[in-house]
């Protein structure tokens, strides 16, 4: 059974910005302290790959992955790559001006919902991920990742998601699409949610109602 849990990293609440499930591994942000990776081990059930990204331990800004492959941004170190790549993972580096993939892509297991300022690399996505690709915006903005969270068996978005949006969504993903906040009331709930079919992690400072619209979402679909 998916279980749900209120955390922080080493008391920060962007729980989004340090990590990126793929499949059965979770690339993390390696300066974090082991009880972070024991969380993250206990919920979603998952091997934790330690790296930074382009120089940076911000890990979901920069990649997005399913557990096909997961994509890189231009600027990857070679080491970052072999870090990746020693976990049993593939993974793909995109040739865009457009680094901060994980901000700008929403994938799981089934579909991919791109920013339209990733058109030109659309059909690379499409291989990697092996998945249906589209361009598309949640609350009129590109910003797909940071402001929802997609896993093979919910979807939870920004709060002003249009009933247009979410019709996409769930054509697309053949999941229903829940509305929800997180933190007290920030809407990009991609920042400070962490999810796959085995369990969420959600930012500490997440009240009651808000919890119950994310376990709704991303975990009472897969009873």
């Amino acid at each position: 059974m998916a279980n749900i849990k209120k955390t922080s990293f080493d008391g920060d609440s962007n729980l989004g910005l340090h990590t990126e499930p793929v499949g059965d591994h979770c690339v993390m942000d390696p300066g974090l302290s082991e009880n972070c990776y024991r969380r993250v081990e206990e919920v979603l059930g998952v091997e934790i790959v330690k790296t930074a990204l382009a120089g940076s331990n911000m890990v979901g800004i920069f990649c997005a992955g399913n557990s096909n492959g997961v994509a890189l941004p231009r600027n990857v170190e070679d080491i970052e790559i072999e870090n990746i790549e020693s976990a049993g993972l593939k993974c793909d580096v995109i040739e865009t001006k457009h680094t901060a993939l994980g901000n700008l892509i929403l994938v799981n297991d089934h579909a991919c919902v791109i920013s339209e300022r990733l058109e030109d690399v659309r059909d690379d996505l499409e291989k990697l991920f092996d998945v249906p690709v589209v361009s598309g915006r949640i609350a009129g903005k590109d910003l797909l990742g940071s402001s929802s969270v997609a896993t093979n068996r919910g979807l939870l978005c920004h709060r002003d998601v249009t009933e247009e949006e979410m019709d996409f969504l769930e054509d697309l993903f053949e999941l229903e699409c829940g509305r929800g906040t997180v933190n007290f009331g920030i809407p990009f709930v991609g920042a400070c949610v962490v999810a796959n079919e085995n369990g969420v992690l959600v930012s500490e400072g997440t009240t009651g109602p808000e919890l119950g619209r994310v376990e709704e979402a991303l975990i009472l679909q897969s009873e």
